[in-house]
């Protein structure tokens, strides 16, 4: 039977999930009898579409000691299903599109839905029809997500440029997987910033910083992620805008780019486990023996160890999540696919981050390291990508980098990627890692199609 990583991606989302732009929470909506919440519903994935996707989690309420369960659990989740879902964005949208939903164990094993709407539209969705007596929804609008969040209608120009532009952008991007079907391209590499000795001396910085955290614990502790890990570091060279210490955090959240349940950089705001400053940069650590009561239990997947500096440098060190298999021991198996979607959400992170920190192009130095490698097989443990037992590496540790200017990493992704990632596949008794694997891939990754 093969192993549904997928599910564990989904289930990512339900460790103290916060309301952000591309993520809504729902109480216990009545989506058979109770038409407001139908228009309810439907307005939140309408802005989520032209948001470019995102996710509805249901069943849920934020309070102040987080989000907890919603009062009112229907005896059945069958209200929940894909039919009743879809069922009303067909009413409701227009053009209509499709909804995965599915229905995730949290940690103490309650279940929930999860609604995973797609952002990849050639053209701004619509409402086709009014919410109830007129309310909730407005016929023919158009609806955005904005900071707060909410799901309104756009009244700026700069809102409706930026819905414009992602719906030209998805345009672009099916005609570029069209030309990729018939030709293999690279991305020109950006020039190489003289000296790498400050982006070197970070990662060692950062590298160093995270060992004395992890002094104190026991050898076998998840959070030392005693199985191997992969870090990336990243460097932005360009017109840095300056600024102040109490503006970082609103802009190290708007720089989170969520395409999985766990997301890279993900800035918690639950006390106790929020990242804080320290030494002129912004740390994040979730291996904290007094964040194991926020999630119940810790992995080495879910012990995320961050920095970013205002000045361009970004560092992130994380477990393999597929030690954290129940029916496979850990240091056995290596995804072949999660590596693809990792690094993919990383330089997607370091393009948004350009943009919120960099005035006019910038320039993007990355690296990423894998350790902990020897022993493993390479394999398809999501159920998607099965392969042959025996592709096995032997050397432990690899470490590539790659210098691209940032605005060509969206556009370009499966071009940076694979040459990027290729020497690390190959560790694994010469897999030559597939163009179309990385293309098809990402273009999961992007339609959320977890």
């Amino acid at each position: 039977m093969p192993i549904q990583l997928s599910r564990q991606r989904l289930a990512d989302l339900l460790i103290d999930p916060r309301e952000d732009l591309d993520l809504e929470i729902k109480n216990w909506l009545d989506l058979r009898g109770d038409n407001d919440a139908k228009a309810t519903f439907a307005k939140a994935t309408l802005a989520l579409a032209n948001h470019g996707g995102g996710f509805i989690l249901l069943g849920l309420t934020e309070t102040d000691r987080g989000c907890v369960e919603a009062e009112g659990r229907p005896p059945t989740l069958d209200g929940y299903s894909q039919d009743v879902i879809n069922g009303i964005i067909q009413n409701y949208a227009d053009p209509a599109f499709h909804c995965a939903v599915h229905i995730v164990a949290r940690q103490d094993e309650q279940l929930f839905p999860v609604v995973v709407v797609p952002g990849d539209h050639r053209s701004p969705i619509r409402a086709r029809r009014a919410g109830p007596h007129g309310n909730i929804v407005e016929n023919n609008a158009i609806y955005v997500r904005k900071p707060g969040p909410r799901s309104e209608t756009p009244t700026s120009g700069q809102e409706w440029d930026a819905l414009l532009r992602r719906s030209l952008a998805n345009r672009r991007d099916e005609m570029l997987d069209q030309i990729r079907d018939l030709i293999s391209g690279a991305v020109p590499a950006a020039a190489q910033p003289a000296g790498p000795a400050r982006f070197d001396q970070w990662t060692e910085q950062c590298l160093a910083r995270w060992e004395a955290l992890i002094a104190d614990l026991p050898p076998e502790a998840p959070e030392r992620c005693p199985h191997g890990y992969y870090f990336v570091a990243y460097e932005l060279i360009g017109d840095l805008r300056t600024i102040p210490p109490g503006q970082l955090p609103e802009l190290l959240q708007r720089s989170v780019v969520r395409h999985t349940g766990w997301p890279p950089f993900w800035f918690p705001t639950r006390r106790g486990i929020e990242p804080y400053p320290i030494d002129g940069v912004v740390e994040c650590w979730l291996g904290r023996e007094a964040d194991a009561g926020a999630f119940g239990q810790h992995d080495a997947a879910h012990s995320d160890f961050w920095r970013i500096s205002p000045d361009g440098l970004a560092f992130l060190l994380r477990g393999y999540q597929e030690d954290g298999l129940e029916n496979r021991p850990p240091h056995t198996l290596f995804d072949v696919t999660l590596p693809i979607w990792r690094i993919g959400e990383a330089l997607l992170h370091a393009e948004r981050l350009a943009g919120n920190l960099v005035d006019g192009p910038a320039t993007v130095t990355f690296a990423v390291h894998y350790r902990g490698l020897a022993g493993r097989s390479l394999n398809g443990v999501n159920g998607r990508r099965l392969m042959f037992e025996g592709h096995v590496a032997r050397q432990d540790a690899i470490t590539e980098r790659t210098t691209i200017e940032a605005a060509s990493i969206g556009p370009n992704l499966p071009e940076i990627i694979h040459p990027l990632l290729a020497p690390l596949y190959a560790l694994f008794e010469f897999f030559d890692l597939p163009m179309a694997l990385v293309t098809e891939e990402l273009a999961q990754m992007r339609r959320g199609n977890l």
